[in-house]
């Protein structure tokens, strides 16, 4: 699991975590096809990383602006990962970003996955709040 207080409101925090067509800016060599603006329930998404890596999910909740639950459908991850927002103090918003997923297969990197994952998601949120204090009005 990975976690950040983001310096805006969790309404506007939900908007920028549920943008999964702009995951591709937060997540290092990933580009992401996806449905522009807060997804709905039953949509399919496709991450590709380094070119290589395949990462196809479908959308299972949406609850603005607190939760985002994808299923992590193959072919190499299975499982699901779970994007929750909470108010946090000063009008901010805590960002949770965590997973329950699991190599496809009896791969030897088998344990690995979880560290990776959350390195990722780390990194991913670092990026959003790095970005918002770069982007700021009259900064």
């Amino acid at each position: 699991m990975a976690a950040r207080v983001l310096d805006v409101p969790p309404e506007r925090a939900f908007r920028l975590v549920a943008a999964l067509h702009q995951h591709g800016r937060w997540v290092p060599l990933t580009r992401v096809d996806a449905r522009r603006g807060v997804p709905h329930p039953g949509d399919l998404v496709e991450a590709r990383t380094a070119g290589v890596f395949l990462d196809r999910m479908r959308v299972l909740r949406v609850e603005p602006p607190h939760l985002l639950v994808l299923a992590k459908l193959g072919p190499v991850l299975l499982g699901t990962a779970t994007i929750t927002v909470t108010p946090a103090p000063g009008g901010c918003a805590r960002v949770t970003w965590d997973y329950d997923a699991r190599l496809r297969g009896p791969l030897p990197a088998a344990a690995l996955v979880g560290q990776l994952l959350e390195a990722m998601a780390a990194l991913a949120l670092w990026r959003m709040a790095r970005w918002l204090r770069r982007t700021r009005p009259g900064d």
